[in-house]
Formats: structure tokens, C-alpha cells, sequence
């Protein structure tokens, strides 16, 4: 190989990191983590029903309610802040989901499927927005 011809090939190749390098760079964003948020987890009840109390600045922003006895499942969104409050049962397949996201506050979604009796799942919540990113709870033990 030919001097020149290397220098070409190493300007080439010297650039062409330099400008995916720069393209990675210009299209990172930065990582939404969501409105602060605290939850609140009543005790699992006898009958396997559990709810979820969502705070942001120290006030009731929305709660998450399991309830056994009908298998259902209800977001419910209290505060007009621009976030959606959500629950999931993600041990089901496909998750069982009560969303208020898109509409206007207070709302409630409710979601219903008729699961196995007595079988052990786990719930969590979640705040956020598209623009703000989630905060979800951690899992919470309820039954069927």
C-alpha cells in the first residue's frame, strides 16, 4: 500500500468515528426520571386487596386499588398536575393495566379480568407523563 493511500484511509476512517461519535452525542437526551413521588401501600387484606396511595408534594395525587373480589384493577388520578397515574399486575400475561394517562384529572380507568382464584401476583404504580418520564412503587405482594 502506498503512503498516500494510508493517509487517505486513516483521514477516512478518522472521520468517520469523529462524526458517529458526534451523531451519538447530538441524538443522547437526557433520562427522564419522572415527577418526585412517594407510595404508600395499605396492608394486603384477607381476602388478597391492596391499595396504593400515590403523594407528590405531600398531597394525594392518586391511588391504585386491587380488589380480589371481582379481579379489578383502578387507577385513579386526584391531582390536576399534569401526570397520569397507572397500575399493573405484571405477573399476568399479558399485564393487567388501569391507566388515567391523557385525560384530564380527577379521572379513574378500571380494568378487569377474570384471573384464577388464590393465586399470588404482584401489583406496583406509577406517575408520569410522556415529557416527564415515570416514577413507578416497588411490587406489592396481592392474591386473586
Amino acid at each position: 500500500m502506498s503512503t498516500s493511500f494510508r493517509k487517505r484511509v486513516a483521514v477516512v476512517f478518522t472521520a468517520a468515528v469523529l462524526m458517529t461519535g458526534s451523531a451519538l452525542t447530538i441524538g443522547a437526551g437526557p433520562a427522564s426520571a419522572g415527577p418526585a413521588a412517594t407510595f404508600e401501600a395499605g396492608a394486603l387484606q384477607s381476602d388478597g386487596s391492596r391499595t396504593i396511595v400515590i403523594k407528590t408534594g405531600g398531597t394525594t395525587a392518586g391511588t391504585i386499588k386491587w380488589t380480589a373480589n371481582g379481579d379489578t384493577l383502578t387507577a385513579t388520578d386526584s391531582k390536576a398536575d399534569g401526570h397520569g397515574v397507572s397500575g399493573y399486575i405484571n405477573t399476568v400475561n399479558p399485564y393487567l393495566i388501569a391507566n388515567t394517562a391523557g385525560h384530564s384529572s380527577p379521572y379513574t380507568d378500571t380494568a378487569h379480568r377474570d384471573l384464577p382464584e388464590n393465586q399470588g401476583e404482584l401489583l406496583f404504580a406509577c406517575i408520569g407523563n410522556n415529557s416527564d418520564g415515570l416514577t413507578c412503587s416497588g411490587n406489592y405482594n396481592i392474591a386473586t
